[in-house]
């Protein structure tokens, strides 16, 4: 059976299982390969993501003692069932039963280590064993390299025979190109009584999931097949697979920002988490990250080796190879290259902050300017203030963070030192070199080490 039309609703009645217990050990990692990070997900997450999209019902996630951290990353989205031991496939779905409501009676079985599947072919291998009435269904490709897969063995009228697993299979079954997906759709009342039948591996001790289709066909209703793209369904074993799939959900993410009218001047370059938001007529230019919950506004422009993790940044702001975390940017702000805007900073409209300046839990009123080489930490800065190129708030005394207060209309000059909690009042000014110890009221101008008040407001 080829791929058809793949509508985009919602099938009802479909619980999908979603088999995330194993740790993955070719990847070479201390991290279970379900758990690593994709775009802005784990792994498994955009299996769960898949299932969301195409059925209605809540899925449920099979875990294992070494990947419970998982049920955190996905919430509430999901119901957790927990495989004790790692016994194979077809304990880890018996596990995944006891979990089930009774009205679950239609389920979608689905590898976490397949990032890269789609809502439109779990509704397709669904929807094909419920044209045909069978017990169960599955997804195969044919594989570049089949070598690690289990090879399915097809019978002459098009449905599955069997799935000899690679290190029980013969040197012709190995030859053979066509794999198992281990993507089934399948009747629950007829899967609860098939688990009861299959033993155990000779080779491995493990229960395979895989033996269900051959105990269909023997029973006279056998597996129809459905073939996918090898790219949608091939599972990450190691990390030279993990890059793959990375790039490749990484242009499905950028292709679609582009659809929305996103400009990405090379969307090779670009890698941006599946939950940031673009407006557009936003340009994105070589090289950027966008990380996490981050939001950029209409005509925004994001310079080249910029990365913006879980930042909101408004409309019609010009971002030079910045790093930018955790902070919130209103409209028509000018970024310099190379600034560092740390998390809990609040940037009001029409300010600037210049090249090489950082800022830490600082607020800038509207129309604020920071200089270069500057570094504001803790700091509250009025409207339209000007600070100076390599003013400096010592937030810090040693023991405690200590906030500094810039007044509106305010004016440091270059490398003016700002010791907290001193702070500088309205329309008052500093002179170059200043180090303030003291409040300079509003209006006066300070000069020297320590500052002192020359002009009076």
């Amino acid at each position: 059976m080829s791929p058809s039309s793949r509508g985009p609703e919602r099938l009802e009645g479909v619980t999908a299982i979603i088999l995330a217990a194993g740790v993955g050990s070719r990847m070479q990692s201390q991290v279970p390969k379900v758990l690593h990070q994709l775009l802005g997900r784990p792994m498994a997450g955009w299996v769960v993501a898949a299932a969301a999209e195409a059925f209605t019902e809540k899925s449920v996630v099979v875990l294992s003692p070494a990947t419970a951290g998982l049920a955190e990353l996905l919430g509430g989205s999901v119901s957790i069932a927990e495989q004790p031991k790692p016994l194979g496939t077809a304990d880890a779905v018996r596990c995944a039963l006891a979990a089930l409501p009774a009205s679950a009676k239609e389920l979608l079985i689905a590898c976490g280590d397949t990032p890269l599947i789609t809502a439109a072919l779990m509704r397709e291998v669904v929807a094909a064993r419920r044209e045909t009435n069978a017990p169960i269904a599955l997804a195969a490709f044919d594989a570049d390299d089949p070598t690690g897969y289990g090879r399915v063995i097809e019978s002459s009228d098009g449905t599955a025979e069997c799935v000899i697993e690679e290190r029980d299979a013969s040197e012709e079954q190995r030859a053979i190109g066509t794999v198992n997906a281990g993507l089934y759709a399948v009747d629950r009342a007829w899967l609860t009584e098939a688990l009861g039948a299959i033993t155990p591996s000779k080779a491995s001790g493990e229960l395979y999931l895989t033996d269900l289709i051959a105990a269909a066909h023997a029973a006279g209703t056998p597996a129809p097949i459905v073939y996918g793209p090898e790219i949608e369904l091939e599972g990450v074993n190691d990390r030279h697979q993990f890059a793959d799939v990375a790039a490749a959900l990484r242009e499905r993410i950028n292709e679609g920002h582009l659809d929305r009218g996103v400009a990405l001047i090379d969307p090779t370059t670009a890698w941006i988490d599946v939950q940031v938001e673009i407006a557009a007529d936003a340009v994105i230019e070589p090289g950027v990250t966008l990380v996490g919950a981050t939001s950029i506004g209409a005509r925004t422009r994001i310079g080249s080796g910029s990365r913006i993790e879980a930042t909101a940044i408004g409309e019609d702001c010009i971002v030079r190879s910045a790093a930018i975390e955790g902070s919130s940017i209103a409209s028509h702000v000018d970024v310099g290259p190379f600034a560092h805007i740390r998390p809990g900073c609040t940037i009001a409209a029409n300010c600037h902050v210049g090249n090489f300046a950082e800022l830490k839990a600082t607020s800038l009123a509207a129309g604020a300017k920071v200089g270069h080489h500057s570094y504001l930490g803790d700091a509250e800065v009025g409207e339209r203030a000007n600070i100076g190129a390599g003013t400096i708030t010592a937030n810090y005394n040693g023991v405690e963070k200590v906030k500094t207060l810039i007044g509106a209309d305010a004016f440091t000059g270059v490398g003016t030192l700002i010791v907290a909690p001193a702070g500088i009042g309205i329309g008052a000014k500093t002179g170059a070199g200043t180090v303030v110890l003291a409040d300079i009221p509003d209006g006066c101008t300070a000069v020297g080490v320590p500052a002192r008040i020359i002009r009076e407001a």
